[in-house]
């Protein structure tokens, strides 16, 4: 996926705009409203953290979606990590979708994408799921959406080490 530069910081509060409509309470933290980090490299990143609604009970349905953006070629960025996920804790369930370490999983596995599914929280029968490519951060608020809303479960899920 690539941006012009200019329209990162767009894209980056359609995401929380969109993550909002689906009931996350977004963490703004200490430091005010989302921006778009700049590093030294003219990379890019930025995070957007939140919680689910649980009821009469307190929210423990945590969701972050984080990007990585390189400069390529006349003003313009390409993503080039992301870390999607949601953390149950009421079902002590969480599920992720990453892309990172690009070249260690490419060595090791033949991708650069990977998927992560544990429950409960910190045990999984397999520790990087196949899955393919997360187009944007709108489908990924999705994906993580529906992992909330369904039941959990990560039986039949293909796993990168036994493939």
């Amino acid at each position: 996926m690539q941006l012009f530069a200019r329209e990162l910081d767009d894209y980056m509060a359609d995401l929380a705009e969109l993550a909002e409509r689906y009931g996350v309470t977004l963490d703004l933290g200490e430091d005010g409203p989302l921006t778009v980090e700049l590093e030294p490299d003219g990379a890019r990143r930025f995070s957007i953290i939140g919680v689910l609604p649980n009821g009469r009970q307190p929210d423990t349905s945590r969701v972050a979606i984080r990007e990585k953006w390189q400069p390529v070629v006349n003003d313009r960025l390409e993503r080039s990590s992301y870390r999607f996920e949601l953390i149950d804790e009421a079902r002590d369930y969480r599920r992720a979708f990453h892309r990172h370490d690009e070249r260690q999983f490419e060595r090791r596995f033949g991708v650069v994408v990977h998927e992560h599914c544990e429950s409960p929280v910190g045990h999984s029968a397999c520790a990087h799921i196949s899955g393919p490519p997360i187009k944007d951060g709108h489908r990924a608020i999705v994906l993580l959406i529906d992992a909330w809303v369904g039941p959990p479960g990560c039986a039949g899920l293909p796993c990168l080490e036994a493939i």
